[in-house]
């Protein structure tokens, strides 16, 4: 089979064990489903690398797949392999007429259902679905960004491919400001659009904030650093705890959660943010040059898992 020429991996080598049937994923199985989503060669080490780390304990497939909240892998790709395989990154880097960002996302998805059986109305439980599921795969614009790449952030080397895969559940959301000038106005705005993320009123656990050139620069200009976009997100969507609190009237955090008598007055004035902490929020820079749209993608409860891409030929 000539996608096998893709990888230096032996067919028979096990790639993963895949939930929810625990099904045996070879890498013969992977290059098969690759064929069927349109990937060439030279994508399979990608497509491994994203199945690798989507079984991880961390990433937690089985649960993506069959929560009714509708999760899904949103696939982002940095370092060199980007260039080598023509991952899309600039206009339109989450749409259409891109081969390579459209067949990798698909291949995933194949071999999550083919391979282990994650098929709608069995365990696959959504109940909407969202286009994710079909495919999203993108690549970090890295040459465009002001700020170190996401995988340098989370560890790698500059030159390593990294495969990150993000357990998203909503967006992209896109969050739109043409006229901030400043860093704080920018950012104030696009991270209340994060506020309602899911439901405004209960905190969530990470997103995929996708930063468009125009909005970069605009960031940038006043040299904050992704840490300091991160930090005064997390401030401008806390509120007080009695905000957060459900009543007859709105959903929101379950007061039994403080004891059987709710929160004390001193908790209840206590800012709570959308966030569990700053590093919940991954930045990476993509889209076309002009437009000043951004977007955001709601996470899960599970984490992303990011794994160096090895065994290319």
């Amino acid at each position: 089979m000539r996608m096998l020429e893709g990888t230096t991996r032996d067919a028979q080598d096990l790639v993963a064990v895949v939930p929810p049937n625990m099904a045996p994923a070879t890498v013969e199985k992977v290059a098969i489903n690759a064929v069927m989503a349109g990937c060439k060669p030279e994508y399979l080490p990608v497509v491994i690398t994203a199945i690798e780390a989507c079984v991880t304990e961390e990433f937690n497939a089985h649960g993506v797949w069959a929560t009714t909240m509708g999760a899904a892998p949103a696939i982002v790709v940095n370092g060199p392999i980007r260039h080598h395989i023509g991952m899309n990154m600039q206009l339109g880097a989450l749409g259409q007429g891109s081969r390579a960002n459209a067949s990798i996302g698909r291949a995933v998805r194949l071999v999550m259902r083919n391979v282990g059986g994650a098929k709608p109305g069995g365990t696959e439980r959504s109940t909407l679905g969202t286009p994710m599921k079909y495919t999203l795969s993108f690549a970090e614009w890295e040459e465009r960004s002001p700020w170190e790449p996401m995988h340098v952030e989370k560890g790698f080397d500059a030159d390593d491919s990294v495969v990150t895969v993000f357990p998203a559940t909503s967006g992209p959301q896109l969050m739109v400001d043409q006229t901030a000038r400043t860093a704080r106005a920018l950012t104030g705005i696009l991270g209340l659009t994060m506020a309602a993320v899911g439901n405004p009123r209960t905190p969530t656990g990470h997103v995929l904030f996708v930063v468009c050139p125009e909005h970069a620069d605009t960031i940038w200009r006043d040299r904050w650093s992704k840490q300091q976009v991160r930090d005064y997100i997390v401030e401008v969507t806390s509120m007080p705890l009695r905000d957060r609190l459900a009543t007859p009237d709105a959903s929101g955090i379950e007061p039994s959660q403080f004891g059987p008598d709710g929160p004390s007055e001193e908790q209840l004035d206590k800012l709570y943010s959308k966030f569990r902490a700053p590093e919940f929020i991954h930045m990476v820079v993509a889209g076309s040059e002009a437009g000043k749209f951004s977007a955001v993608l709601g996470g899960w409860a599970s984490s992303p898992v990011s794994r160096k891409i090895e065994n290319i030929p």
